[in-house]
Formats: structure tokens, sequence, C-alpha cells
């Protein structure tokens, strides 16, 4: 018997001889015929495709000789047509794929059909495998859920962007800036687009844009460069909702990207893949990021980081001078959805739900209707479904009337039934729908009704619902429904309560707008509004009188200007002060007038008028004098029942053990009046004290931002801690090699001692404490942001913060995320030295019980025990390498993303318990998503021997090169995982 190749060889030999005339084509044809029946009846294809492929998409070619028109057609195996088969033989993907629907089809193919009747019709096997993508399909995510644009251009945006700031200018202007964009604008050129854009199932939305042009890099360099975060070359504006439940975040980061910041590229990277490929390789890029949570518009307050230098404004407003300064900037994202069928951000990408689906305008995920299934909703979901008439649930109370419908969807009925709550059953034997009315409705009737179908094979498939049952009618409300709501500005009607009033109304009917001073919803929340100004109901923001401008209308104009808005211009001449709300001159001796222009005359006779008062005041004052210094000892014991008196005593031994760092007179050298000093709200409180964000009038009589530390008790350790942070601080900044600019140690602005008000003056950090950001990241991002915290632990440990301590012999003794400051700019700054102690300072003992016993037998404290080092716990001994030891247990909290630090189970150890637990060997457990060689970085700051504890400057060196190598592992876990 010849082989089925023999016999093909020899039948086209035969055609060849009977027709001398057959042409090439013919021939091929023949020949791929018998190749593929051959090949037919023995292989059977094994394929896999992933269930993204477009339609369109090869999968197998069932012909190995190129194209030839065989008459090849699937006869089984994809009875929802997944697939088709092209006329060379070639599987193709014709509809959406989903793994969760189906995972393998078993296609039978028929290849083509012999003029020799002797051999039969031959059919193909193929297994195609679909593989699952982690993070498709898409999914519908209602809490985004954006609306559809019926009217409009379709040219527009998915959000309306609206932005607005307040900008001090170098000429001394402040410009108001406004600005909605709703779709492109006329000079983008949206066909050569210089933007990418990534939205994830989470709502939340990635962008990244490349500075093209001139005038968009030369804006872009200037910006960088006024303010950026030197070690990893990033600018960024955050900006955040009043909400107090969510927290939502919409931020914009610049980055510079070159060889010297490759982490930027591995960043930008884990949220935009190949991101410069599709930017065509800029190098200066903004990325910015939001996650939208609401259907209505959001209004986020943005905290714009101070400006090192000048920038300048882009065109038409280049004329106005740089941005100096920019304050009270807004940004207000509004949902306005796409046209039907539209979706994306740009609203270019076309739906592909069928059958009455509903497209996300987001992602274009479908929602699909009763009986579909699959990405597109176009496979068939045989089963029963149950709704109601009406469907919406404000239209279903009370002694209203309801329809139950039960209909089938893609089955052979043999009978379908309704069983009501009471457990009767209502039958049908025949049609695919059963319907059900229910008058005069009442609580009772609410449920369950389940609708049931057997279809032909015996399968049972099942649908219940429950009806949520208002007490009254819409509009009515009372224990008898008996009042009309009628609210007004679109409030819902509660049939409790009444009218639920919007945001920024009041009254029964939501007639009234909030009280002056208030705001938000019941208007619950105080106006922090300053200097007379009012704020709008609804959100709070502040209507600024004449003179002042700013988020809470508590920044005075700049010199030389005045009135509403700033806009008018000072008059005043001679180095005269301007009034910054009505421009009335102050002048300065010896001019006069209202322009402070005309000279004035002083004669001996005003000379001694001057003198004279001048000289009773003296006078007055050094009668004072003499009367305070004979009643001091008096005066020690009234200030000695509050704990001043004793503390400040001590000053004297703190100046003594600060000899080598700081001069005397400290606390003179750094003291201001309380009068240039106008106090916020409370922003921070500790066991000792409480911080107050404030104004401070300094003395080029510029208006700054800060952060006023106080006592919060009026006691011995509680001044102590006031007076000995002051003393550090002093002796920091002092320092001739301290830099205040570049420190990594909070920087001290001043200080207020006075006998009712004493206040250390720093820097205001806006982002709070590390532990908050840590706790807040935990809750949304999970452990993903653990590289770029790891920047914190750097910025600590280097020569501007634990380096710069050691150099000076001055120990933290408090090293802990709670204690580490995030300014605007993102860097991190140590702070709270309250409980800092120098290294030449007493050495402090602690007793078995855990509680605090000095030398000088001064009352006890409290003291961060689960962050103290061994030789601290046992004798009391503060040093650079106990620092070091609390800084192992900062980056244990940063791993941890703010989680408290406990030893060996137990929570509140005492101060024995914990120095037997350590003196075991027994150290804080590694956490669950931190990575060996971070680990390693902590245990070698906890070694028993402080000696073998690494310095700062090793742990700065061995913490980059962890985060260098944790970036581009993250990205190949992250590409494993896809």
């Amino acid at each position: 018997m010849l082989s089925c190749w023999s016999a093909g060889f020899l039948m086209i030999l035969h055609n060849l001889r009977c027709s001398m005339s057959v042409n090439y084509y013919r021939l091929t044809l023949l020949f791929g015929v018998y190749s593929l029946l051959c090949r037919a009846s023995e292989d059977k294809y094994t394929v896999s495709v992933p269930e993204n492929a477009n339609p369109g998409t090869d999968v197998v070619s069932l012909l190995e000789i190129g194209k030839a028109e065989l008459p090849c057609v699937i006869v089984e195996g994809d009875p929802y047509g997944r697939f088709y088969v092209s006329t060379d033989c070639t599987v193709v993907v014709s509809k959406p794929l989903d793994w969760s629907v189906q995972s393998g089809y078993l296609l039978n193919i028929r290849v083509g059909q012999l003029e020799d009747t002797s051999h039969r019709t031959r059919v193909v096997s193929v297994l195609i495998i679909v593989t699952n993508v982690p993070g498709y399909p898409p999914v519908y995510n209602e809490t985004c859920e954006p609306p559809v644009r019926h009217s409009g251009d379709s040219d527009g945006f998915l959000f309306s962007l609206g932005a607005s700031a307040q900008i001090e200018t170098t000429s001394g202007n402040v410009f108001f800036f406004e600005k909605t964009i709703a779709k492109p604008l006329e000079n983008w050129n949206m066909e050569d687009p210089a933007f990418t854009i990534v939205i994830d199932n989470n709502c939340r939305v990635n962008i990244a844009l490349g500075a093209r042009g001139i005038a968009d890099m030369e804006t872009a360099a200037e910006l960088w460069q006024a303010n950026h975060d030197h070690e990893i070359g990033t600018f960024k504006l955050s900006c955040y909702t009043e909400s107090n439940t969510i927290l939502h975040e919409f931020f914009i980061e610049l980055f510079y990207v070159n060889d010297r910041y490759k982490d930027n590229l591995h960043y930008l990277e884990q949220y935009i893949p190949q991101v410069l490929e599709k930017l065509k390789k800029p190098r200066l890029v903004y990325f910015i990021s939001f996650q939208s949570q609401t259907k209505t518009a959001t209004h986020y307050n943005c905290n714009f980081p101070p400006l090192r230098r000048a920038v300048g404004l882009p065109s038409p407003y280049r004329h106005l001078g740089g941005v100096k300064n920019v304050e009270a900037m807004t940004v207000d994202l509004s949902p306005v959805g796409c046209p039907p069928g539209k979706y994306g951000f740009l609203c270019n990408k076309t739906c592909i739900c069928k059958n009455g689906a509903r497209c996300h305008g987001f992602n274009g995920a479908c929602k699909c209707t009763h009986g579909w299934q699959g990405v597109a909703c176009d496979i068939p979901k045989p089963g029963v479904s149950a709704t109601t008439t009406p469907s919406e649930p404000a239209d279903i109370y009370t002694s209203a009337n309801v329809t139950i419908h039960c209909k089938v969807h893609h089955l052979n009925v043999t009978t379908l039934s309704l069983r009501l709550p009471n457990g009767s059953d209502i039958v049908n034997i025949s049609g695919n729908q059963l319907d059900k009315t229910v008058t005069n409705i009442q609580s009772e009737d609410k449920g369950p009704y389940t609708c049931q179908v057997r279809d032909t094979h015996g399968n049972v498939f099942n649908e219940t619902i429950v009806l949520d049952i208002a007490n009254c009618p819409p509009n009515r409300k009372g224990e008898f429904c008996d009042e009309a709501c009628d609210c007004l500005r679109g409030a819902s009607c509660d049939w409790r309560s009444g009218c639920v009033c919007p945001p920024g109304w009041t009254g029964d009917r939501c007639q009234t707008t909030c009280p002056n001073g208030t705001y938000g919803e019941r208007c619950a929340k105080k106006c922090r509004c300053r200097n007379g100004a009012s704020c709008t109901p609804s959100d709070g923001e502040c209507s600024c009188t004449a003179g002042w401008y700013g988020s809470f209308c508590d920044v005075p104009c700049p010199r030389h200007r005045h009135g509403f808005r700033c806009q008018k211009i000072c008059t005043c001449k001679n180095n005269a002060t301007c009034d910054n709300v009505d421009g009335s001159c102050t002048c300065a001796a010896p001019w006069k007038g209202k322009d402070c222009d005309e000279i004035q005359a002083i004669g001996s006779k005003t000379l001694v008028e001057l003198l004279v008062p001048l000289g009773s005041v003296i006078a007055l004052l050094a009668c004072a004098a003499i009367v305070l210094h004979k009643k001091r000892p008096l005066c020690d014991d009234t200030a000695a029942a509050d704990g001043e008196t004793e503390a400040l005593l001590e000053l004297e031994q703190v100046q003594t053990d600060l000899a080598q760092t700081v001069e005397p007179g400290w606390l003179r050298r750094w003291q201001t009046a309380s009068r240039h000093l106008t106090l916020g709200h409370l922003v921070g409180m500790g066991m000792f004290g409480h911080v107050i964000k404030a104004k401070l009038k300094i003395s080029t009589g510029e208006i700054t931002t800060v952060a006023a530390k106080a006592v919060r008790r009026k006691d011995t350790q509680c001044y102590r801690n006031f007076y000995t942070e002051a003393a550090i601080l002093v002796a920091l900044h002092e320092d001739q090699h301290h830099d205040n600019l570049r420190s990594n140690i909070i920087q001290l602005l001043g200080l207020v001692n006075e006998a009712s008000r004493k206040y250390i003056l720093m820097e205001y950090a806006s982002k709070g404490n590390l532990l908050r950001l840590l706790r807040r990241t935990r809750r949304q991002n999970g452990t993903a942001s653990l590289p770029h915290h790891l920047r914190y632990a750097i910025h600590i440990a280097r020569a501007r913060a634990l380096q710069e301590l050691q150099r000076l012999a001055i120990t933290h003794c408090d090293v802990a995320a709670r204690n580490v400051l995030i300014t605007a700019d993102d860097v991190a700054k140590l702070a709270d030295f309250g409980l800092a102690r120098d290294v030449y300072a007493t050495v402090q003992y602690v007793t078995d019980d855990g509680r605090e016993q000095r030398q000088d037998n001064k009352e006890n404290e409290v003291l961060p025990l689960n962050w103290m080092s061994l030789e601290s716990l046992e004798k009391g001994e503060y040093t650079c390498q106990s620092d070091v030891w609390s800084f192992g247990v900062l980056l244990w909290e940063i791993a941890a993303q703010g989680q408290e630090p406990r030893y060996d189970g137990n929570n509140n150890p005492s101060c024995r318990q914990l120095a037997q637990t350590l003196r075991r060997g027994i150290r804080l457990r590694r956490p669950p998503e931190c990575s060996g060689e971070v680990y390693v970085v902590m245990n070698s700051c906890w070694q028993e021997l402080p000696s073998e504890r690494p310095d700062p400057n090793v742990l700065e060196e061995k913490l980059q090169q962890v985060q260098h190598a944790m970036i581009p592992r993250l990205l190949i876990e992250m590409e494993t995982a896809v």
C-alpha cells in the first residue's frame, strides 16, 4: 500500500500527463491540499492565546506552503463565534475573549474536499488555550462611573480640569490665574501628542507629558531648577481634598531623566511602561496622577513648594515678570463624560459593549445586562433574572404598587415559578416570563422573592430579590407620612429627618445659607478665613478683603501694593511704609505729607518736646527694674510653682554642657517679639508641647509661615524640654559648617521668650510627620512605595542630619518616624529635640520598674522604650551610637508602613523586661514585605556593643545601594507577574 504522500505525488504526475496546460497555481493548490490532508489525519494542534488578543490576531496557520484558497471551515467547538478561519487556513481571533468565561476551545476544522471522491474530507483538531492576563478585562468600577455626554462637542475630554492660583511676581504684583480646560486647545497637535495615559481598574489616572518645544522646555527647566530634590532630581506639587473621610491626592511631578537620575525612569515605568519611548525620549517629563472616587466635582487645595529662584511665566504672561511665590493654588476636577460609544481620557476610544451593556467612560469596561456575559457582553448567559417595576428604590415605598418580573434567558423552559415571601409559589408551565404585581405594598412584603426555572435538561436556575421599601412616598416624612418635605436646592427628602441639605445650606427646607463663619454639610465646619474675609458656604473658599490674599486671606499684599487683590500701586516715597489695605503712608523722619515726599523741619523746641517724655519713660523703666530686682526671691518662688524657674536655672548647666558649640547669650540672640507672630490653628500635640501653624513677620518685612512650638503644661518637665530643645537647635544653627538651606534638620527661625508667651519658631513642614504619611500610604497603596519611602531614611542618615549631630557630639535620643517631618518639596527633616541630650550632660539612670531616676533627683520622665538602645535602657547612657540603634527602629517603621514596633509579642513591656528581651538576642521581627537587604541594615544598627554599630555615613551609603537595587527588582517582579 502506498503512503499518503506517495499517492498524492502519483496523482500530481497523472495530472501532468493528462494536461500539459496545467498552470503553476493549480499545482500549488493540489500539493497544498494533499499536504494538509496527510497531516490532518495525524496531527493535533495545541496553541495558546492571551485573553486580551485583539480581533484579527492570527492564532495558528494550518497550511505551511503559503496562501491558497482552501475550503477550511470550523465545524465544532466554537458556539459563540470567537474565531474564524481565513482563506489561507489560518485560525484568527474574531471576537473578544474572556478567560473567566471560557479558558479553552477545542475546534474541529474541516479542510478541503478533493475532486477524486476516493479520498474523504479530513478534520483537524485545534486546542486553543486562553491564558489569563492580570488586569484584564477592565473592571467596571461604579465608584467612579462618569456620566454619558449626549450633547456638546465630540472632541472634549472625559474630565474638565480647572486650576487657579494667586502668584506673587518679581515685579511686586499679585497675579490671579484661572484656567479651565475641557477639550484640546487650538495650539495642541493631537495627531502627534507628547503624552501618554494609563488608567487602571481602581480609577487612578496616570499621565506622562514630555516637555516639547523651546517655550515648554524653558518653563520646565526653570521650574525644575527653582525647587527640586537634588538627590532624585524631581519637583513635586501635591494637592489634597478637604474630605475628612477619604484622602484624595492629586499630584504633579517634574522629572529630569538623565544618567545621573536613572532612578527617575524606573519610578515612572512602574506606572507607565516604556514611557520614554512613547514620549520620544524627552529630558523633562511631567507626571500627573490622581484617583477619582466620586461622580461629582472634586476640589483640591495644593501646597506649592517654595521657590529658591524666580520662574518665568509662560507666554502670554511673560510681561508680568517671574514667579516669586505661589499662594492659594487649587485644582477642580469635574467628570464630564464621553459621547455614547466612546471612552478614555480623550474620549477617542470606541466601546465594544453589545446587547445594551453600559460602557465605562474610564476604561471601556462593559456592564452587562441580564442574560449576557463576557468582555463585550456578547456571550449568552443562561439563567433567570428578577427585576422590579418601578426599578428605582426611591419609587418603592409603603402603599405603592410593585411588579416582580421573572425572565428566562437562553434556556428551553419546562417550568418557571415565583416563590413569594409567604412560601407560596406561582407556576408558569409555558413561556419565558412571569410577572406578579403586589398592590399596596407594606414593610412585610419586602421579600425574598425567588424566581426559579427548570430547563429541558433538568437544570435548575434561581434568582432572588429583596425589596428596599421606604416608609414614606417621595417628598413625604413623619411617622404617618403626613408631612411634606418640599425641599429646595435639590435636597433629598428622608422620611425620618426631612430635607438632607447640600453643603452650604440649612433650614427645614434648605432655604437659608450657613450662618456666617460656617460652611459645608450641616454647616459643621468653621471658616478659616482671616482679616475680615468671608467664606463660601458650600466649600469654605475665602473671599479676601482689600489688602490680603492667599488661601485663608492671611498673606498681606507685597510691598508697594494694596487694595482688593493687591492691584493698586502704593504712592509712598522715601522708604515710607505702605498700608496694605488702604495704601496710606507711614513716613520715616524727616519726611511728611500724604506720600511722604515733604521735608519735616525739626526745631529746638520740638526736640525738647520729644526728649522730655522720652526721659520720663527711661526713668520709669529704671524704677521698675529696681523694684523687680528687690523682689526677685518672691518672683522666683512664684515661677517655681509652675516649674519655669527650675528649668531656667538648668539653662546655666545647659550652656556649660554646650560650651563647645554655642556661645553665651544664645537665648537673647535668637529672641523675637510676640507681636510679630500671628497664630493659626493647631497642627500637632505631644506629651510636652503643642505646635501651631503661624505667620511670622521677619526683619525684611516679609511674612513667612512657621511652626510655633509651645509648652503644653506649665510644669518643670515641659519647661525643661522646651529650653533644652531651643538650646540644642541654637547650637546646631550657630555652627559655622551648618547649612540651613540644605540641612536635613528642621530649621530654627527664632524664639519668643516672654512671660506669658513662649514659642520655638521653626520652618513649617506642610506634609506633616513621616509616621502619618506611612500609615496613610499603607491604607491606599500597600507596600509598593517602599523604595520611595526609603529615601526619607537616607535623608536622616546623611551628613546634614545624623552625621552632623555626630560631628557636634549631640544626641537626639528619640529618632523615630513621628519625629521626622516632610516638607512641601518632599524632603525629610529630623525634628523634636525635646528629649535630646548633649553627650556631655549628666548621665541618666533607669530603675528596674521602667521609671527614670536622675542623679539630681529631678522628677521622672517618660521615655520611648521601644526605640531605645540596650545601654540606654540599662544605664541611661545616650550616645551617637544609641541614635544609630533608634535609626534602625525608624527603618523598621518605614518597612512596616508605620506599624508600631513590638518586641516578642509584648505590647507594653517595662524597662527591665525589654532590657532582658534584648539581652537574649531578640530583635524586632522582619516585616512581611521587607527585603533581606533592608533587614540586614536594620540588624546592623541593633548590635549589642555600640562600637560595632555602623556610623551614619556608612548607613547612608548602604541604604542608597539597597534603594538602587530595589527599583529594578520591583519592575522585574511586576513584569514576571504580568
